[in-house]
């Protein structure tokens, strides 16, 4: 069996328990535990089903037991472990990625049970003693020696913690509690701890990372509680069965600092997904919803006019004015500073630096950055300068540190040097920034500890050689706040404000809308919120829905700019002339020297065959603004009138500065119009060119405007022969 049929079947019995249709349940673990010979499973199974069985009787006789949900809950957590195991003994047998190999292979060479922690405090406490040793050289290589033994076992206990479910809590807790295992040890361990989790649910794993969260040192704190994000996120669906965890939370969120930074690290995770740039989503769904509406016309006046940027992806200038005055102000300026401290601007710099040997064992991609690690200690006994410039960079995460310290080492001094004068400069430019009060000292290293971590996680998920063989926690970024944790942790207005808000500059619209949708049916909305709750639908190319949150906006707070013209546009965009004009022209009011309000009045004009007013509306931009967008609408316009010689002017002004296909097939009609016969086969000719260009069809275009040319006077029967004499030209000039 593949690895991908062992997931795919134990998630099928995972949604068939948390649907809550046990006995389907049952018998699809039943016939697995069978296939795989697995006894133990089998028996724990039947005892199960009996004791659900009794429920069930209980439940038929009309026994009334208040304990009736407590007890479901625990057959249900009984039946997802039973999956656990039969997923992870088949994988161990088949699966061929990385983990399960490892996995493999710590069961053959499967050593007793050994004392970890005491050999552990004993090479972290002689470490520390030799380093006040005097010096010699005996004692640098005593030093090399016990650092290299230390960091062997530290890799051994990790291996340990991450692959094997033989560790009991009681073996586990003291790794993480000791005075004498160093923080990086104990950071180290709760990764183990994370990854082993993210593999395997374990409930008594998962209680002491939430310990792990309240741990007095930031750098086990600050680790815990990503990996308790990640986790959680991995098992969304069935923790709603585990209330001991989420009275553990519960008494978690009693500490002052524990929903700041669980907001903080959301915030981070949010940072890292990867998303669809707004552009394409113009090209790929908005555009072609606006083609649906008036597809000659949008061709005839230009896109870039119909549909300029600023209607669409214009933010409200007086958010930013609103934000400053908000609540959450300072908190967003907070995470704009650590975007700037903390914006994961090395990722492709650093990917040519992880081919190092340190990086071929896999578990030192997530190592916290040691000074003391054997392969670079004598880079900083040569240089303290350089540690102090690394080390406190806020801008590399672990794994680029080592991989820079490692790329250093191999450079002379003279290279070495000068970076090292970049980074001292950099530590100044940063120091000084705190000095102005532009970046946040105090809990900001907190922050700054998480942020780095992510971005080790990050790194370890993209470009490790055996990345695909890892559950990828980042898939979950975007979705954090519909998880049940985010639902448990209940987050202040303010601060899912904050969230909605982060998403909303990110442009994760859906994100935000749906933030944002939780925000209002549970406290007072505001004019501002609709207004970007109907942005966030607009940038989906959701014009009618966009257009209900706007004049819910308009209905608190009436005639604004923006919101005014906004709403003008998402009638236009759903085809609603009438109330697309009436607005514009509103908008006409508040903005009178607003050129691009004028265009589009004189857009929705032609559409209702107004040509005069359209054409005055036109006239007015010109005035101040003549462009060949505005002689585009002008010469097209006054086609339609029956203008020809004006239309010939403008269409001539366009053509002198920059045609495109759609210029000349209209010059060409103007031509016809005129009388100008040969002419007009001329420009339809330059117009196939241009069409072919971009791969597209000239007679398609011209057999949509065939009712233009009626109007103009062109006989039907003509048009055919100057088809025709088009194609014959078009032949003749290919042979020439």
């Amino acid at each position: 069996m593949q690895a991908n049929e062992i997931i795919q079947r134990s998630n099928t019995i995972y949604r068939l328990i948390q649907s809550k249709q046990l006995k389907i349940a049952f018998d699809a673990i039943r016939r697995w535990a069978i296939d795989g010979q697995m006894v133990t499973v089998h028996e724990s199974l039947n005892e199960l089903e009996f004791n659900y069985r009794l429920l069930i009787q209980y439940v038929e006789e009309g026994v009334n037991d208040p304990q009736r949900e407590h007890i479901y809950k625990t057959f249900v957590r009984q039946a997802f472990h039973l999956v656990d195991i039969l997923k992870e003994e088949w994988m161990i047998l088949y699966a061929s990625g990385y983990e399960y190999v490892q996995l493999r292979g710590e069961r053959h060479n499967h050593e007793p049970e050994h004392d970890f922690v005491s050999d552990l405090e004993d090479l972290s406490s002689g470490h520390v003693l030799i380093s006040f040793l005097e010096g010699g050289n005996n004692n640098d290589q005593r030093k090399l020696e016990n650092a290299f033994k230390h960091e062997q076992l530290r890799i051994k206990i990790f291996r340990q913690i991450w692959l094997s479910s033989e560790m009991s809590i009681e073996q586990l807790k003291p790794l993480l509690s000791s005075d004498f295992i160093g923080i990086n040890d104990k950071a180290f361990f709760v990764t183990a701890l994370t990854l082993f989790l993210i593999r395997q649910f374990d409930e008594e794993r998962l209680g002491l990372l939430l310990e792990a969260c309240l741990h007095n040192d930031a750098l086990v704190c600050q680790r815990a509680l990503v990996g308790l994000w990640a986790v959680t996120g991995r098992y969304n669906e069935r923790l709603s069965f585990y209330p001991n965890f989420e009275e553990r939370l519960q008494l978690l969120k009693e500490d002052g600092g524990f929903l700041t930074s669980m907001q903080t690290i959301m915030i981070q995770f949010i940072r890292t997904a990867e998303t669809e740039k707004i552009s394409k989503k113009i090209q790929e769904e908005i555009l072609p919803e606006m083609m649906k509406i008036a597809p000659q016309l949008k061709d005839k006046l230009d896109m870039e006019s119909w549909m300029s940027p600023e209607e669409l992806e214009d933010k409200n200038p007086d958010w930013q004015e609103m934000i400053e005055k908000s609540g959450v102000a300072d908190k967003l300026m907070e995470m704009s500073e650590l975007q700037i401290q903390g914006a994961d601007v090395y990722m492709n710099t650093f990917a040519q630096l992880k081919q190092y040997p340190f990086f071929s064992e896999v578990v030192n991609w997530l190592l916290p950055f040691d000074k003391t690690y054997s392969a670079i200690s004598d880079l900083f006994d040569k240089q303290q300068g350089l540690f102090s410039a690394l080390v406190n960079s806020s801008f590399l995460c672990n794994s680029d540190k080592y991989s820079l310290a490692l790329s250093l080492k191999s450079l002379p001094d003279a290279q070495r040097n000068t970076m090292m004068q970049a980074f001292k400069i950099e530590n100044e430019q940063y120091k000084e920034a705190i000095r102005d009060g532009q970046v946040i000292p105090g809990d900001g290293m907190s922050e700054q500890i998480s942020n780095q971590y992510i971005q080790d996680l990050y790194r370890f998920l993209k470009l490790n050689p055996y990345r695909k063989d890892f559950y990828p926690i980042f898939d979950h970024a975007l979705s954090l706040h519909q998880s049940w944790m985010f639902d448990r942790l209940q987050f202040s207005i303010d601060q899912q404000t904050t969230i909605a808000e982060f998403y909303f500059i990110h442009e994760h619209y859906s994100e935000a809308f749906e933030l944002f949708q939780t925000i209002v049916e549970t406290s007072e909305a505001s004019n501002t919120i609709f207004q970007k709750m109907g942005f966030c639908l607009q940038q989906k190319g959701d014009f009618q829905h966009a257009l209900e949150f706007y004049l819910r906006a308009e209905a608190l707070v009436p005639t604004q700019k923006w919101l005014t013209r906004k709403i003008a546009f998402c009638y236009k965009m759903i085809g609603n002339v009438d109330e697309a004009l009436s607005y514009y022209r509103l908008a006409e009011s508040l903005e009178s020297d607003n050129f691009s309000i004028q265009l589009q009045i004189g857009h929705l004009l032609v559409q209702q065959q107004h040509y005069e007013e359209a054409l005055n509306s036109y006239f007015k931009v010109e005035l101040s603004k003549s462009e060949p967008k505005v002689w585009r609408a002008i010469a097209w316009c006054s086609f339609l009138s029956g203008k020809k010689e004006q239309a010939e002017k403008y269409s001539r002004k366009i053509i002198e500065e920059h045609a495109t296909k759609h210029d000349w097939l209209n010059y060409g009609h103007i031509a016809w119009a005129m009388g100008k016969r040969t002419e007009a086969l001329n420009r339809y000719a330059k117009s196939v060119e241009l069409f072919r260009d971009d791969h597209d069809d000239f007679f398609i275009a011209f057999e949509r405007d065939t009712s233009y040319l009626i109007k103009a006077g062109i006989d039907p029967m003509e048009m055919a022969f100057m088809i025709d004499g088009l194609r014959y030209k078009l032949q003749n000039d290919a042979v020439m």
